[in-house]
């Protein structure tokens, strides 16, 4: 269950940087503050303000949207590599704002999340009631995703994508698109963050370093960039390999008796990166694309070769 709660948070996540990297053609590397801002924005609206768990998500979450703005005004000016790095920058800034005002943020140390009894994580009917509002959650904001995908807008951040350039010389207001398209991913990272933060109970700023960036990049790049089951396929697929090496390090430790689990995190990285490159360089649109060819394979099967 925890393990399905957790994947349920991060295809939020995902959805949101796909619909700014995978649809608008923005990279950011600073994914993972947006979420951290999120988490700490709903968490200081309860333990500070005193506003219920059912109030301060969607708040913070908006609160988020708006500190999403600020990369978003360095659109109006720069773009590639030069706006990425921008998001790289917030993400530094993120971290030590979060480390350097601990009287507010609680520093290194973190912050207790106050929720309500029946959302309590650390037993099974809490962690079932976190699995239906995480995953309601999610359903609402795939299903506004896929239709804003369809919309004039969506048609409009596809273009701004394709050829910016064009998008401009046709009259298509660059700048404000790049702004929305900033606003609704922070939104996503803002809601993805208050879910986090209450399901864990606990926050502090390791958990939302630059690795939690790559680690979203890992999956909207693995998964399919412009894809919402791609999110989902990324999500589920890059969240699985710490386990599974998790359970493969604890069995080699057990039969050969050779310590691996302290090496994890850098496996976890190599594998990670490799993984990046692997699919850049031989399927770019990640596994979203792979099971439609699958899919599509089966449904024509055994006259294939008529494709």
């Amino acid at each position: 269950m925890n393990f399905v709660n957790i994947t349920g948070i991060f295809i939020i996540g995902a959805i949101g940087l796909n619909i700014l990297t995978g649809f608008t053609g923005i990279i950011s590397i600073g994914h993972g503050a947006f979420v951290g801002a999120g988490a700490y924005a709903t968490t200081l609206l309860i333990s500070k303000l005193s506003i219920p768990f059912f109030a301060a998500l969607p708040l913070g979450a908006f609160i988020t949207a708006f500190l999403g703005l600020i990369p978003g005004l360095a659109a109006l000016r720069i773009k590639g590599i030069y706006l990425a790095i921008a998001t790289l920058a917030v993400q530094v800034v993120f971290a030590f704002v979060i480390v350097e005002t601990p009287h507010f943020t609680g520093g290194d140390l973190g912050l207790s999340v106050p929720v309500p009894i029946f959302l309590s994580a650390q037993n099974q009917t809490g962690q079932q009631y976190f699995y239906f509002l995480i995953f309601s959650t999610l359903i609402a904001l795939a299903f506004f995703a896929r239709n804003l995908f369809r919309s004039k807008t969506g048609r409009l951040f596809l273009a701004i994508r394709d050829n910016d350039l064009a998008s401009e010389v046709l009259g298509i207001p660059v700048g404000k698109y790049r702004l929305l398209s900033f606003w609704i991913c922070s939104f996503y990272a803002g809601v993805a963050g208050g879910l986090w933060a209450a399901y864990s109970g606990m926050i502090s700023p390791d958990q939302f370093s630059l690795v939690l960036s790559i680690q979203f990049l890992s999956i909207i790049l693995i998964g399919g960039m412009g894809s919402i089951p791609g999110s989902i396929y990324g999500s589920i697929f890059v969240l699985l390999i710490p386990e599974v090496l998790a359970n493969l390090a604890t069995e080699a430790n057990r039969m050969f008796n050779v310590n691996i689990t302290e090496y994890l995190s850098s496996i976890n990285n190599g594998i990670f990166g490799l993984l990046i490159i692997v699919f850049l360089v031989y399927e770019p649109h990640g596994l979203a694309r792979i099971w439609w060819k699958i899919k599509n394979y089966f449904k024509l099967w055994p006259f294939s070769y008529m494709s």
